[in-house]
C-alpha cells in the first residue's frame, strides 16, 4: 500500500523527535539507529529510508527547527510591517525558543560540526539554505521599502548572518545567567548594532573597503566599485513576508 505523503511527513518527525530524545541521553556517539527507530516506533529498516545515516539524522533536526522557524514567521500576520530590526529579533528570539528544548541536542551538533567542519558543512547545506533564504527576503524587502539602502556584496550578507546566528547560540549554550539574561542582552544589543551598520550600509562598505585594498595591490586595472547612497527618509510599505497573500 502506498504511503501518503503525510504519513511520510508524521515519520520523519517521529524520527527527529525520537533521535533528540536517544541523543542527548546517550550522546551522539553511543546512540544507534536501532534505538532510534524503537523509540519512534518504526521497524530497523524502515529508518533508513528516510536518513541514510546516523549523521543525516543528526544534522535533519537543524533543518526541521528552521522549518519551525519559518512556519512561525509566517504565523505572525502583521510580521512584514516590523522594520527590519524588529524581523531580525523575532528571527533570532524564534531560532533560541525552537533550540529551547533540544539545547543538549545542539551540543551534540556544535561538537560534531567542530570535529568534521567539512563534512558538517555540508551536511548544514540544507538548513542554510532555509536560513538563508529568510534573510534574502528581510533585506530585500527592507530595501525594496526604503529602510535600509541597497548594500555592496549583499550576496555576502546571509553567510555572515549566518555565522551571527551561529555565534549567539553558542553563547546561549554556554550562558548560565538565569533565563539566559545574559544571552537576551546580547540579542538585544548586536541586533541594534547590526541594523545601525545596515542603515548606514557599512557592513558592504566594510568589505568594499577590503576588495578596494585587495584590488589596489593586486588588481590595479579594475574600477573602484560604486559606494551606497543614503537611505532615503521616506520608508514605503513592504511586501508580505515570504510571499503570502493579504486575504
Amino acid at each position: 500500500m502506498k504511503v501518503s505523503a503525510e504519513v511520510k511527513r508524521q515519520t520523519r518527525v517521529r524520527l527527529l523527535e525520537a533521535a533528540v530524545d536517544v541523543i542527548t541521553e546517550k550522546g551522539f556517539r553511543s546512540a544507534s539507529m536501532r534505538e532510534i527507530a524503537k523509540r519512534a516506533d518504526v521497524g530497523d529498516a524502515t529508518i533508513y529510508n528516510y536518513f541514510p545515516s546516523k549523521e543525516k539524522l543528526l544534522y535533519g533536526y537543524c533543518e526541521y527547527v528552521q522549518e519551525q522557524v519559518i512556519a512561525e514567521l509566517k504565523s505572525i500576520e502583521d510580521f512584514h510591517e516590523f522594520t527590519v530590526s524588529e524581523q531580525l529579533h523575532q528571527f533570532i528570539e524564534l531560532q533560541l525558543q525552537m533550540w529551547l528544548p533540544a539545547r543538549e541536542y545542539l551540543k551534540e551538533v556544535f561538537e560534531m560540526t567542530y570535529a568534521s567542519p567539512v563534512a558538517g558543512y555540508e551536511r548544514l547545506q540544507p538548513t542554510r539554505e532555509l536560513f538563508n533564504s529568510v534573510v534574502v527576503e528581510l533585506l530585500d524587502a527592507a530595501i525594496e521599502a526604503g529602510e535600509v539602502p541597497d548594500q555592496p556584496y549583499k550576496e555576502l550578507l546571509p553567510r555572515l548572518c549566518w555565522d551571527y546566528v551561529s555565534a549567539i547560540l553558542a553563547y546561549w549554550l554556554r550562558d548560565d545567567s538565569e533565563q539566559f539574561a545574559n544571552t537576551t542582552q546580547v540579542v538585544d544589543q548586536s541586533v541594534e548594532i547590526a541594523f545601525q551598520l545596515l542603515k548606514g550600509g557599512l557592513i558592504g562598505k566594510s568589505l568594499d573597503l577590503v576588495s578596494f585594498l585587495f584590488r589596489s595591490h593586486v588588481l590595479n586595472n579594475l574600477d573602484l566599485l560604486e559606494g551606497i547612497g543614503k537611505s532615503p527618509d521616506v520608508v514605503a510599505a513592504k511586501r508580505r513576508f515570504m510571499g503570502e497573500s493579504n486575504g
